[in-house]
């Protein structure tokens, strides 16, 4: 029986040992043919090279300009990326002789510690809300209106360290960015890090999880709520104050939806463009001895 040859270095390889749920429905099926779009060397290239040139600010272009003898013009620069792209794709990358070393320095000096600090300190404190919260619930020594501060606690300090731990992302992201376009070939050749550009951290994590799911059960309980309203309003046939409030916990609720919707799609969006954006910055060194085929 023959063995089937590997897949080529610049495509990825299938690891039966992961998990083929990990998003879950169509949505990680088209991921999945994002990242593993079996593409000729010279369109992977031309896709790499648009994204590459769409996610580098102005100032990164014009530092890398000059290795790929560029102009100032991003359909230039994108043309001229996917040429070097292409080339290191078809006939593969030399050896240099300080590149894994010169990535994981850079990955060192980007860590963006305080940051981090900072997003788990928000994030304890928000746990610690909660967990207070539980508990005089349970004991019973707390009424609904006593616990709205920790509720406001929760919230506050869980969006802080939604937005702390982006702005960290962002802000390693970009020096590690700044890294690759100060070294000729690099962006071609990609960058060869331990830790993905683009990783994500907990305090967006809890958001992006939990903040569909609170819009969706708040609107449905506004909707429920100001429908028992009207309910009771009719029955009674009296002009109650409760039968003012009713239009604005209907309109709020429907208006949750919405939002949890539009939240549901961007995040979409965002997992797609993640995907591309690994993709074009996906290393593509020399081949490891892991990676050569058994010898028979």
């Amino acid at each position: 029986m023959s063995t089937p040859p590997p897949p080529p270095r610049h495509l990825p390889r299938s690891d039966p040992s992961m998990p083929t749920d990990l998003f879950g429905g169509r949505q990680a099926a088209h991921l999945r043919a994002v990242v593993n779009a079996d593409l000729l060397p010279e369109e992977r290239a031309s896709a790499d090279a648009l994204v590459m040139t769409a996610w580098l600010s102005a100032a990164q272009r014009a530092q890398y300009a000059p290795t790929l003898r560029s102009g100032p013009h991003p359909e230039e620069f994108a043309q001229r990326l996917a040429d070097e792209r292409r080339v290191v794709l078809e006939e593969g990358a030399d050896p240099v002789a300080d590149e894994l070393e010169s990535a994981a320095l850079a990955e060192r000096e980007a860590r963006q510690v305080p940051l981090r600090i900072l997003e788990g300190v928000l994030l304890a404190v928000a746990a610690g809300a909660v967990v207070w919260m539980v508990l005089a619930a349970m004991g019973g020594e707390a009424l609904p209106e006593a616990m709205l501060p920790g509720i406001v606690v929760v919230l506050l300090a869980v969006v802080s360290a939604a937005v702390v731990g982006d702005v960290a992302t962002r802000r390693r992201d970009r020096s590690l960015l700044d890294w690759a376009v100060s070294r000729p070939g690099q962006l071609g050749r990609g960058l060869p890090l331990r830790r993905p550009l683009q990783g994500g951290s907990a305090g967006p994590a809890v958001v992006q999880s939990l903040g569909p799911a609170l819009l969706v059960g708040s609107g449905v309980l506004a909707i429920v709520g100001g429908a028992a309203v009207l309910l009771i309003t009719l029955m009674l046939r009296e002009d109650t104050g409760a039968a003012a409030l009713a239009p604005w916990l209907l309109g709020g609720g429907a208006a949750a939806l919405v939002v949890a919707v539009l939240a549901v799609y961007l995040r979409s969006r965002r997992l797609l463009r993640l995907a591309r954006r690994a993709r074009a910055a996906a290393w593509i060194g020399p081949s490891s001895p892991q990676e050569e085929p058994p010898a028979l």
